[in-house]
């Protein structure tokens, strides 16, 4: 969670290079929950395929009466598995596909996808701040708060001249809104002060009681999203990533760094995940878990479900500094050869 951007009161505001998802067309709600919903109600798929190794987020906002959930398959390398299960693609059939970690892994599946009827909808939550997506893509999505400090946010844009739905989208429910501004504000105090730790109950809380239906994006947000830097983050995240990279590339799910790629974090994989985890909690650092699928995916998916008992993400974002860095590598090979 990243604590609400804050602007010291002389600083004046310049004008700063928008990224595309906030250049052109495009729509802004509260969540990215709001968005797959919305979309997927207006659509009306009979099917909507999703990978083997997905947010339950993305699994909760799909459902829906009449819509059955399709699952793909997807390796330990989060590399679609098989072209099998194209074949059993109708058209009208909504398949999203994921750019895990801010890399897209995927072109040829959506390309075959959409040539047999689908809708393409990509799930760029983890790659917001990419200069390109998928050429095959209808509708892209996005997540804010995963990137910078934002209380609230879900943007779509959309291409291959698809249509946005209309809807009347109201704002979220105030009392909702209040908590995940206040986790927020609090967040940022720790960042800043220390102090106690109750911003993470807050949004905990938040993250559990977030709006089902559509709802449209904060002002508030809606005006951060246009003043951050986003040049320096970009080049933080790429920086950070970089140096994992050289230190810990044996673990990498992802090895190489393309240019115009910034990543979400530095995904590895650790057989004894859970131990090493715990470990690193007791010394301050907090690498997640992206994601727990074992209620949500059938057993079936193998490589999936293991994938999710070894995978840890380990922070690279633009708080962080070389020697920030330098402690994580530190600490996490003293637990893997401890």
């Amino acid at each position: 969670m990243f604590g609400l951007e804050l602007l010291e009161a002389d600083v004046d505001v310049a004008p700063v290079e928008l990224p595309r998802f906030l250049s052109g067309d495009k729509h802004l709600l509260v969540t990215a929950r709001s968005v797959v919903k919305l979309l997927v109600r207006a659509l009306r798929p009979a099917n909507v395929w999703v990978p083997s190794y997905i947010c339950g987020v993305v699994i909760d906002a799909v459902r829906e009466p009449g819509v059955r959930i399709r699952f793909y398959p997807v390796d330990e390398s989060l590399n679609v598995a098989s072209h099998d299960w194209l074949t059993q693609i109708s058209p009208g059939d909504v398949a999203i596909f994921v750019d895990y970690f801010g890399f897209d892994s995927w072109a040829t599946f959506g390309a075959a996808a959409k040539a047999r009827g689908a809708c393409i909808v990509e799930d760029a939550c983890h790659a917001m701040l990419n200069e390109h997506f998928s050429p095959c893509s209808d509708y892209i999505f996005f997540s804010p708060r995963k990137f910078v400090g934002v209380p609230d946010g879900g943007i779509v844009i959309t291409a291959n001249n698809a249509q946005f739905p209309h809807s009347n989208l109201y704002p979220a429910p105030a009392d909702w809104f209040l908590l995940a501004l206040k986790a927020s504000a609090r967040r940022a105090e720790f960042d800043r002060f220390g102090g106690d730790r109750d911003w993470f109950e807050m949004f905990q809380s938040a993250e559990s009681s977030g709006p089902r239906e559509p709802c449209r994006m904060s002002d508030l947000s809606a005006a951060l999203l246009q003043i951050i830097d986003w040049a320096i983050i970009k080049k933080r995240r790429r920086r950070n990533y970089e140096f994992l990279l050289s230190k810990l590339g044996e673990l990498a799910i992802f090895p190489d760094l393309p240019r115009d790629v910034v990543p979400l974090g530095f995904p590895i994989r650790v057989r004894n995940r859970d131990r090493v985890r715990r470990l690193l909690f007791n010394e301050r650092i907090y690498p997640p878990v992206h994601w727990d699928i074992a209620e949500l995916v059938p057993k079936e998916f193998a490589a999936s479900h293991l994938l999710a008992r070894e995978i840890m993400t380990l922070p690279c974002d633009q708080r962080y500094n070389a020697e920030d860095m330098r402690r994580i590598v530190a600490r996490l090979k003293r637990h893997l050869t401890a």
